[in-house]
């Protein structure tokens, strides 16, 4: 399947997860169509939650439920590009959220979501070291402000 040139850019609201666990953060490898190092992203649907769709997609891509914090970022991002596996142009509207994990706990995950992505854990003393695409390279930066920031007032 070939996406036609003319074919307009579907609008799409999404969520993106900067899952952190300690000092390390958690991206994805999507194995059948080899894109790495992405956040967990997910639509949102319409009247849905965006902390609901945050906790859904990153239980469904990744199995971690033990949650500690939601955090939203103030870094909303909207890019255009084409989504291979589901073969459409999309403009998409990202609401950045980082995630806090308690413990790496998992739950057994769906044998599709398995097959479709790798989880892959970066030191955060590597992050400068991998590669992103740069709308997940911004936001992931104004994770990292805030919660250095956050972390700043509660030492004060």
């Amino acid at each position: 399947m070939h996406q036609k040139k003319d074919t307009p850019f579907v609008r799409r609201n999404n969520i993106a997860a900067i899952i952190k666990y300690k000092n390390r953060y958690l991206f994805l490898a999507w194995n059948e169509v080899g894109y790495e190092n992405l956040l967990v992203t997910g639509g949102i649907d319409k009247e849905e939650e965006k902390e609901t769709v945050v906790i859904r997609e990153v239980e469904e891509e990744t199995g971690y439920f033990d949650i500690k914090k939601i955090t939203p970022i103030d870094a909303i991002n909207v890019s255009k590009f084409y989504v291979e596996h589901k073969n459409e142009k999309r403009e998409a509207i990202y609401y950045p959220f980082l995630v806090e994990l308690n413990l790496l706990r998992q739950k057994t995950m769906d044998v599709s979501e398995i097959k479709e992505h790798t989880c892959i854990w970066v030191g955060k003393d590597h992050l400068n070291k991998i590669h992103l695409y740069e709308n997940h390279q911004r936001m992931l930066e104004c994770a990292l402000k805030n919660f250095e920031k956050e972390k700043m007032k509660k030492t004060i």
